[in-house]
């Protein structure tokens, strides 16, 4: 990996909101784009702006003019949500990241990353690039930064993301101050579940389990998707961070989890995130105490409350009697072997699930009100969801 292509891969980490001609690394460094590259809004300004972020950095980084790729399959708005919980958007990401791993070698990639940056919903290119970065043979020696600091909106209240920003940029290091975050300017005080937001929304539990899904991803190419254990590790893995969060809970004089099984139960906590989306500075919205979940209909298609009932209740007959039926009607085993990563990619699903058409996305559209993999665990409803029996 040549120098030059390192950097170019780094600084495309930077900025995601910007385009791809601006400035990074403090102002120190630029990619220099082929004129092809620009995009509709910006082509007749090119001399300009390349003169206007380029001329005073001390490094550039002059990019391929690669063959354009065909983006039309990518039908994801810039200015609104994606989320890997949507079908449509999980498909049409897995084909970019597809495009991605295709590349031939890092300048073409390098490239290629570029001109797609300017072209598609910003959280979508970061999710992909990503994904690629972490798979592709030739980049490992490339750091991926913390979700945190390329969206930093999506983890921190807006008023105190102000003030460290205004800490940031004007405070020299080192005599900058610690900004404290509120302990209970999500919930009010009074109510239980607010003792566990701490660990609800820490940063870094966040970005793990952001982190996870970016190494095992649920749809893509088959050498992203098929790996050892796959499902039995995504049971592992939120197994796991229950049993962290019900001793916490107990270290807070609560009770383990309650199961969430009756799914037209009212849930007793509300919850009000008061987080910004990047993309359009509009909150996450809430939910109220007692609310009761809901049908989505959307142009994607629908989820329905009876839809989530009826897969649970195929993949529990799965269990009882020991076997899945796959899309052929043949009989696959859950033995000891293979059961809890047959089981695994069934819930989530990923494509390595034997029968999408009957046992459906339980995990995926039970996650849908969230919408965010890097924040939906800061909601009371996350770990609920994920002790159903």
């Amino acid at each position: 990996m040549s120098a030059a292509d390192k950097k170019a891969l780094d600084l495309l980490f930077q900025r995601p909101l910007e385009p791809a001609f601006t400035s990074r690394d403090n102002g120190k460094s630029a990619l220099v784009l082929p004129d092809s590259y620009y995009t509709d809004r910006y082509k007749g300004e090119a001399i300009e702006l390349e003169s206007r972020f380029g001329d005073n950095v001390d490094t550039k980084i002059p990019l391929r003019d690669i063959k354009k790729p065909d983006l039309s399959f990518i039908t994801v708005d810039k200015k609104k949500h994606f989320s890997l919980f949507n079908e449509k958007h999980k498909t049409q990401a897995g084909r970019l990241i597809q495009l991605f791993l295709d590349a031939p070698d890092l300048s073409t990639f390098a490239g290629l990353a570029a001109y797609v940056k300017d072209r598609i919903n910003p959280v979508m290119f970061q999710y992909c690039y990503t994904v690629a970065v972490e798979h592709r043979p030739d980049t490992k020696d490339v750091n991926v930064p913390p979700i945190a600091q390329q969206f930093p909106s999506q983890f921190v209240e807006p008023s105190i993301l102000k003030d460290a920003r205004a800490e940031g940029t004007l405070i020299r290091q080192g005599n900058r101050m610690v900004l404290d975050i509120p302990r209970n300017y999500t919930a009010n005080p009074r109510e239980l579940e607010q003792r566990l937001s701490y660990f609800r929304e820490d940063i870094g539990v966040n970005m793990h389990h952001w982190h996870w899904h970016l190494v095992y991803p649920g749809r893509g190419p088959s050498t992203v998707i098929n790996k050892d254990r796959r499902g039995e590790l995504f049971y592992y893995m939120h197994q796991q961070i229950i049993a962290r969060y019900n001793v916490e809970r107990y270290c807070n004089a609560l009770p383990s989890v309650r199961p969430y099984n009756n799914l037209r139960e009212p849930i007793p906590e509300g919850y009000f995130p008061k987080i910004l989306s990047s993309l359009n500075n509009r909150t996450y919205p809430g939910r109220t105490a007692s609310a009761t979940l809901q049908d989505l209909n959307r142009e994607e298609g629908t989820n329905t409350v009876a839809d989530m009932e009826r897969w649970t209740d195929r993949i529990h007959l799965a269990i009882d009697q020991g076997f899945v039926t796959d899309a052929r009607g043949n009989q696959v085993p859950l033995d000891e072997q293979r059961g809890i990563d047959i089981l695994g990619n069934i819930i989530e699903p990923s494509d390595l699930s034997p029968n999408p058409q009957l046992y459906g996305a339980l995990h995926g559209v039970g996650h849908d009100p969230g919408g965010n993999l890097s924040t939906t665990f800061r909601r009371p409803m996350f770990t609920l969801c994920h002790t159903r029996q």
